[in-house]
């Protein structure tokens, strides 16, 4: 069967892109803020969006974080649905292969919480 005609592989292939979404949605969360890449500000007092590094007084950096996250799921669930590379990638039997894919995930999303929370815990 053709890949992209709905044939019985289509469900693991999915759930593959998804997991690699769910991994760069971590990275991409993650990334800017530790780096100090620049990103989009908006400071509600002035009414203003620029592009900063780090922010100064009520700045707020949330939805440029978000859209970054957003845009490199987006990018990578495309890309992995495309070339179903986490198959070819992936040597191991089919259960393994999602066992790899979803601790790889996983693992992403508690590194993003341990970050926040230390950062967190070390203001108080």
């Amino acid at each position: 069967m053709d890949e992209s005609s709905g044939g019985p592989d289509d469900g693991s292939r999915a759930l593959r892109a998804a997991l690699a979404g769910v991994a760069a949605f971590a990275l991409g969360y993650l990334l800017p803020g530790t780096l100090q890449l620049p990103t989009l500000a908006y400071d509600p007092l002035r009414h203003l969006f620029s592009l900063q590094r780090t922010l100064t007084g009520v700045q707020m950096r949330y939805f440029s974080d978000l859209l970054t996250a957003t845009s490199a799921s987006l990018i990578t669930f495309a890309i992995a649905w495309r070339f179903h590379w986490i198959k070819r990638l992936n040597r191991l039997k089919q259960a393994q292969g999602f066992s790899v894919a979803a601790g790889v995930a996983l693992s992403l999303v508690a590194l993003d919480v341990a970050y926040y929370l230390s950062r967190l815990l070390a203001a108080v």
